[in-house]
């Protein structure tokens, strides 16, 4: 009975007699439990009797509804070049049905810029998708302070608090094909609305990377900057740190997935670790350090007396890989002999865990994984000493006048005695510290390399 009536709709449709269509609409569907099909019909109603608005407003909302359909995405492509002058719009639906991997051949609308002619000054950079350790909130708000519009989109919030500019919890509530699709009616507009993509841990706009082959279709700016475990393979790190744990073990998925990113975005920044793994993949290597605003951050050394209790703190994210446990045994030990205030900072926001960072005396890192990372930094910006292991490896590639006290499981417990009996020392330590950050990892100095990233790539 229904396909019928639909059959009657079309015909009068097909006959220009809108009225009568419409009618019959009215008449047999309620407009809150009308399908996909009717939707296509009622638009195409509206743009032959010249509402081209209202045509528009349904095939999105259709849309909506079932992104990936033919008809109203071939109908609104119909609108777009017969009708409607709203450029960015139809830069977008392109996208969309790219994205949605539909059979439809649509004529690629954009207008692509020479690269000579390209002004980084006039053009929006976009970080995602996944925040790390402050980073892109960090380096966006720097290259803001540079007048460029930078912005940050965080699919994956977490207990943190880390600010963004977009902040989307895929996840929440949704099953991963749900997620999926949520994430390509992302990608449809922010690939529209900008032209530098940086990429932060082996993520996209999309979680099938379907963004990736049309990123490159369109000559967008891709970049791609790897952190750690999106990256690390075993077999080459334990070459380089004997010390090192991996949080994953399985190799040919990460492999996978570097040959898959590296295919379309050839252009990704390390450090000199990771570059040992990303020269397989990717054609062109950049180097970036890690970048905090030192204004955040102010000289706050507190233990000036050696008979007050030392405070020591340890900050893990993945107590697993950061050598939590021989830590804790090495200060277990040690409290024996030496007053100790140790606090083991976990499950906090990122300014609440600054704060008892500030109350401290010495920071330990990690001692296993080879380099320091964004929590030895942070303590170092606050003039705080910090004990980090630091493999040979690493040591011939940072800057020699790196102040860190490198310590590995084997050496963490001898490495805090000593410094226990020679607390005099950590104060200067500690201001060694702080005039590194300022040389090395200060956002002003780091936006500007990111800048000369993006104008080579």
């Amino acid at each position: 009975m229904e396909e019928s009536i639909k059959l009657r709709i079309k015909k009068l449709i097909e006959e220009n007699k809108t009225f009568e269509a419409r009618l019959l609409i009215n008449e047999h569907f309620k407009i809150e439990e009308i399908d996909i099909e009717i939707f296509s019909m009622l638009g195409i109603i509206e743009i032959l009797e010249g509402n081209f608005s209202s045509a528009k407003r349904i095939f999105k909302e259709g849309l909506d509804k079932e992104p990936q359909n033919y008809d109203l995405l071939y109908n609104i492509h119909y609108l777009f070049n017969n009708f409607l002058a709203h450029t960015s719009e139809k830069n977008r639906y392109y996208i969309w049905s790219k994205l949605f991997d539909v059979n439809l051949e649509v004529e690629n609308p954009f207008i692509i810029q020479e690269r000579q002619a390209f002004d980084i000054k006039k053009s929006n950079v976009l970080h995602g998708t996944i925040e790390i350790a402050n980073q892109m909130n960090t380096v966006t708000r720097g290259l803001s302070n540079m007048g460029i519009n930078a912005k940050s989109l965080n699919y994956y919030p977490s207990y943190l608090k880390y600010k963004t500019d977009y902040e989307i919890d895929l996840y929440k509530g949704n099953d991963p094909k749900v997620a999926n699709v949520i994430s390509k009616k992302l990608a449809s507009r922010f690939i529209n609305e900008n032209d530098i993509f940086h990429f932060h841990f082996g993520t996209s706009l999309t979680l099938d990377y379907s963004d990736l082959p049309l990123l490159k279709e369109l000559q967008k700016k891709v970049v791609m900057q790897y952190w750690g475990s999106d990256i690390r393979l075993y077999s080459k790190a334990v070459k380089m740190n004997p010390y090192i744990k991996v949080k994953d073990m399985n190799e040919d998925r990460i492999k996978r997935k570097l040959e898959l990113v590296s295919k379309y975005i050839p252009d990704c920044i390390v450090d000199y670790e990771l570059a040992e793994y990303a020269k397989e993949f990717h054609e062109n290597i950049h180097y970036t350090k890690v970048a905090i605003n030192l204004d955040e951050y102010n000289y706050s050394y507190c233990n000036e007396s050696s008979e007050r209790k030392i405070t020591i703190v340890h900050a893990p994210t993945s107590p697993e890989h950061k050598g939590t446990d021989f830590i804790l045994r090495a200060i277990s030990e040690l409290s024996i002999n030496f007053d100790i205030d140790f606090e083991l900072v976990e499950g906090k926001s990122n300014e609440e865990a600054k704060k008892i960072y500030m109350k401290a005396d010495l920071v330990i890192d990690q001692i296993l994984a080879g380099s320091y990372g964004v929590f030895a930094v942070e303590a170092m910006a606050m003039g705080k000493p910090v004990i980090c292991w630091i493999s040979d490896f690493m040591k011939e590639q940072y800057p020699e006048d790196l102040p860190i006290i490198s310590a590995n499981p084997d050496t963490i417990k001898n490495t805090l005695e000593k410094l226990l009996k020679n607390r005099d020392s950590l104060k200067e330590i500690g201001n060694d510290g702080r005039k590194y950050v300022e040389k090395y990892h200060d956002v002003n100095c780091i936006s500007k390399n990111m800048i000369e990233i993006y104008n080579k790539i």
